[in-house]
């Protein structure tokens, strides 16, 4: 009887390890599935179809999961896909034709990120309207869950809930909340709440629709929205990026992007080095498995990428791109030379962006009016030319390049060679960066603040930091790289 019954306990237990092994092995599959890196694309690049139609029969033909171009709930999850086109002003028979088709790639994710802010403008409105929807007590609890369906770890979820719906000023927020998109939230929310005081309401009880939506419509709201819409677009990732060269006239470089609130808090966590609001992921895959082999598709490969290597731990990619003037090898370990550069270049424009969102907020925190309301063209200018001016001041160091390759470009037959460098952000000392510029940035805006209220016209003294942020436009663009990955 002893023996039968060691045996059925035996059985029992094996039958429960083959149970949880059965479920890591699955759980190991599916995050495997998650980052599968995109598959060769060898008809990226073409002549034949309008780069419209490229791009809707690739979302098509996506089913894990289906995806549609806008704003969509997948498993509980906003997510957002945008179609971005750029035109290439060169030929290919020009000797710029491949700095163009960089450029031409700019553009497109100019598209993209206007795109993103539009429909972020009519969700965050929306958020708006449901949270008041509700009284004061019942809405942290409610964003809370909203929030951990979108991607956030369970603690970050409170934590954000909490320091959105209490009283503090957006400026004393809990540093790892300092980030442009919660930071803009934040002053969207004590602004609401000082514009439903003046027309009599209590914040903290129930308040109808007309009356949240009479407040989103006034102009000064509208400025701040935009603002924010714009700053809550970081990490946006390249799903696939296309290109058309047809027998006559320009060519057109396509790129979809894809936003998810956690790609954007990752984003977020790879400047401030605070991981607490996004959930520990599984490991993803070597760094190797996200290169293309393929080179048509690497030639239709731009900008950077956020992804996890096999230690679990985030890094970014970049990829660079320059065509050599002839086949001559001298020619060729120069162009090698441009496209690291191009590619570093674009690594540290992503990181930019993050910050000058954040350092943008922050001096606008006290603005209660706008002259005049510029457009989305004004408004990227100005924020490229700040990008630029704080990029390469950043104290990136450790980049790697891990790849390099060569090919001739099919419209005309032409050599480009191409980089890609690799950062890791866990060994880097850039992690905290964001919280030193924006208490220079609070410091100048304070400062600015003291000066208006004396009428004095002090001259202006700043930190280098704040300082930098006046030079010239800059070309340069925060992106994905045209390689897809399922972290999100």
């Amino acid at each position: 009887m002893k023996a039968k019954a060691a045996i059925f306990k035996r059985v029992i237990l094996a039958s429960v390890i083959f149970f949880v092994i059965g479920n890591v092995s699955a759980q190991t599959e599916k995050l495997e599935m998650e980052q599968k890196p995109l598959p060769p694309l060898p008809s990226s690049i073409s002549g034949r179809d309008n780069i419209d139609t490229v791009m809707q029969n690739f979302l098509r033909a996506q089913k894990d999961p289906e995806l549609d171009r806008g704003d969509q709930e997948i498993d509980g999850r906003t997510v957002l896909v945008m179609l971005g086109k750029g035109v290439i002003n060169f030929t290919p028979n020009d000797k710029k034709f491949v700095a163009g088709r960089v450029v031409a790639f700019q553009r497109a994710m100019l598209d993209v990120k206007e795109q993103c802010a539009k429909l972020q403008e009519t969700r965050i409105s929306s958020e708006m309207v449901q949270d008041f929807k509700s009284p004061g007590e019942q809405r942290a609890m409610a964003d809370a869950q909203r929030l951990q369906r979108e991607g956030l770890a369970q603690e970050g979820a409170i934590q954000v809930a909490k320091a959105m719906n209490s009283d503090i000023k957006a400026k004393n927020l809990p540093t790892s909340l300092q980030t442009a998109g919660l930071y803009g939230e934040k002053i969207l929310e004590n602004k609401m709440k000082e514009e439903l005081k003046k027309k009599g309401l209590d914040p903290n009880k129930t308040v109808s629709d007309q009356e949240v939506k009479s407040v989103l419509s006034t102009s000064t709201f509208k400025a701040h929205l935009r603002a924010t819409a714009r700053a809550r677009c970081s990490g946006i990732k390249v799903l696939a990026s296309f290109e058309s060269n047809p027998a006559s006239g320009k060519g057109q470089v396509g790129v979809i992007g894809v936003w998810t609130r956690k790609l954007h808090e990752v984003a977020d966590a790879v400047v401030t080095g605070d991981y607490s609001l996004i959930p520990k992921g599984a490991p993803g895959l070597p760094i190797k498995k996200h290169i293309p082999e393929d080179l048509r598709t690497l030639l239709s490969t731009f900008g950077t990428q956020l992804l996890r290597d096999e230690t679990g731990g985030w890094n970014i990619l970049a990829f660079g791109q320059a065509q050599p003037l002839s086949t001559d090898q001298q020619n060729i370990d120069i162009s090698y030379k441009v496209a690291r550069l191009q590619a570093e270049g674009m690594l540290r424009s992503f990181l930019g962006e993050s910050i000058t969102s954040t350092n943008d907020l922050r001096e606008t925190e006290e603005s209660t009016t706008y002259e005049g309301q510029p457009s989305e063209a004004q408004m990227e200018s100005a924020f490229q030319s700040r990008v630029e001016a704080i990029a390469p001041k950043l104290p990136v160091s450790g980049v790697v390049q891990v790849h390099e390759w060569e090919t001739l470009h099919p419209a005309n037959n032409g050599p480009v060679v191409g980089v890609v460098v690799r950062w890791r952000v866990e060994s880097s000392k850039f992690a905290g960066l964001l919280k030193t510029v924006n208490q220079a940035s609070a410091a100048k805006a304070n400062e600015a603040t003291a000066r208006m209220n004396s009428g004095s016209a002090a001259k202006q003294s700043g930190s280098p930091s704040s300082q930098s942020i006046t030079t010239p436009k800059s070309n340069n663009s925060n992106s994905g790289a045209g390689v897809r990955s399922r972290d999100f």
